[in-house]
């Protein structure tokens, strides 16, 4: 499957994609339905940037929407940006009023730091509304050394 961006082709070379409830334990959950998903694509960093990327992104869909929570790991080969790791998060709820931003926290607060860590970790990242509820996605480039998409993306 091709899909256009701002820097040209892309073409998606393996996708995965899961189903969980909207609960405390899923981004946990997420967390290991991920990693052992890049133990069959990576043969070494960054799955753990990946890894904490899908728990902030799914952490912040069961606590603002409503399950439903959906995660999809794609690995794209991208012409500018040679191969790319798109995490997408999304739900069924209402979302934020806007679109999502990294907010300003007080130092003692134990929150609120999530979007800041994505912001960080990732070459982009965004949101698209949907029919009903909302989609977060983040992409992180990474060498192509990194991945084996060979293995079937089942």
């Amino acid at each position: 499957m091709s899909v256009l961006s701002s820097g040209g082709s892309r073409t998606v070379r393996a996708t995965c994609t899961w189903t969980l409830p909207a609960t405390l334990e899923s981004p946990g959950e997420a967390r290991r339905q991920v990693m052992d998903r890049l133990r069959r694509w990576c043969h070494s960093q960054p799955a753990d940037e990946i890894v904490l990327v899908v728990s902030e992104l799914v952490t912040n869909a069961v606590r603002h929407g409503a399950g439903p929570v959906w995660h999809t790991l794609k690995v794209i080969r991208d012409e500018a940006a040679a191969w790319v790791v798109r995490i997408e998060v999304g739900d069924h709820g209402s979302g934020w009023d806007g679109s999502p931003t990294p907010r300003n926290t007080a130092s003692g607060e134990c929150g609120g730091r999530g979007l800041h860590l994505v912001e960080a970790l990732t070459s982009r990242w965004g949101t698209d509304r949907l029919p009903r509820g909302r989609l977060v996605w983040a992409e992180l480039t990474v060498l192509s050394a990194h991945l084996d998409v060979s293995v079937s993306a089942g």
